[in-house]
């Protein structure tokens, strides 16, 4: 099994790489990152529809050209300059029927600049039209992740799915902390029809997050039986999101709680210990920070048990500066049983920017041992 964080912490759009080379990797434990740019990794489109409008130098909505079947012809143009000249699109028998069923329906076509290659993004209708127009009024520099997740929210819950379907991808890539500001924007009826919406699993995780902004006691008692839920049958789908929510409603006693049932209590998998290890991330990182003496407890009973996992809390634990677990780092190091070359990386670092002595000799080598 890869233990190696590599999967998920650099960030939710990068999660759908099975797999990382050692130098990439390296690279990525080397420089600076974003604290959790996203919450919980799932594979979502690493660009969306409002990327493209940005990104484009002309974006216009336009139709079948009644006068070349299964062309199109340019009905407005919302983004830059429009030539005229004709666009070498096939228009799809599927979109010019939905088009003749429904009027008030046009396709977002963008080209990058003049001369360039066009790219259909698909159907958009009145409102989401109108969102694209203002989207078009931004430069790539203009709006951060969390700027645009607080546009977009309002959204979320839209009649028109594919505009909520945009809106979604951009609030789940964006902060945690902005996620925590979200949510008086969201009804709490609308996340439980989403968190109970088995059609669309994938969208669980970020309302579970906003779910786990409530304080109302019956909210609580639903992660809670969630997570009793998953502990029994060691489930792993969506339990960072549940346990990342159950930390935000119950603090120290929910970090208390996942310690002892996953790091402590024997019978749980790695890929389940993970998932919390995430979930205490994310806080620690960009959530109620001021629980990190806790989370930082924890990782301790994590590498007391589990040393074998001590690469994916190694970063937390350089970023926060604790230098108390040199000793046991150092040990798990020197033993190397169950390690990957990326978990040796991190403890390495780890070692090397707590020692500020110089006396850590242990040194990553490109072959993947140490010297």
């Amino acid at each position: 099994m890869n233990t190696s964080r590599r999967d998920w912490r650099t960030g939710l759009t990068s999660a759908a790489l099975a797999s990382l080379m050692c130098m990439i990797a390296a690279a990525f434990l080397l420089t600076a990152t974003p604290a959790h740019a996203c919450v919980l990794c799932m594979p979502y489109p690493q660009v969306t529809n409002a990327d493209q409008v940005v990104g484009s130098g002309t974006a216009v909505f336009a139709r079948e050209n009644p006068a070349r079947p299964f062309s199109y012809v340019v009905l407005e143009t919302f983004k830059g300059r429009y030539d005229g000249s004709a666009i070498p699109l096939f228009l799809d028998s599927t979109t010019a029927r939905a088009l003749q069923l429904y009027p008030a329906l046009q396709v977002i076509l963008v080209q990058n600049g003049p001369g360039g290659a066009w790219r259909a993004l698909g159907m958009a209708g009145r409102e989401y039209q109108s969102v694209m127009r203002q989207v078009a009024q931004w430069d790539k520099s203009s709006k951060t992740l969390a700027e645009r997740a607080v546009f977009f929210a309002t959204y979320l819950r839209h009649e028109d799915r594919r505009l909520a379907e945009l809106a979604f991808l951009e609030v789940a890539r964006a902060p945690y902390a902005t996620l925590r500001d979200l949510k008086t924007r969201v009804a709490r009826d609308d996340i439980y029809r989403t968190v109970n919406d088995l059609f669309h699993v994938e969208w669980h995780g970020l309302y579970i997050l906003m779910l786990g902004m409530s304080d109302r006691p019956d909210d609580i008692t639903f992660v809670r039986g969630k997570l009793k839920t998953a502990a029994k049958y060691g489930l792993t789908i969506n339990l960072g999101a549940y346990a990342t929510a159950l930390i935000e409603m119950t603090g120290a006693d929910g970090v208390t709680q996942l310690t002892e049932e996953y790091f402590v209590e024997p019978g749980r998998s790695n890929a389940e210990r993970l998932e919390i290890v995430k979930a205490l991330s994310v806080q620690g990182t960009g959530g109620a920070v001021e629980l990190r003496s806790a989370i930082v407890e924890a990782y301790g009973r994590l590498l007391a048990h589990h040393p074998e996992l001590a690469g994916n809390v190694a970063n937390d634990l350089s970023d926060w500066k604790v230098v108390r677990f040199v000793p046991r780092l150092r040990e798990i190091l020197n033993a190397g049983v169950g390690l990957d070359e990326a978990s040796h990386f991190a403890i390495a670092m780890y070692l090397s920017s707590a020692d500020e002595g110089g006396s850590s000799k242990a040194v990553f080598t490109r072959s993947g041992g140490l010297r």
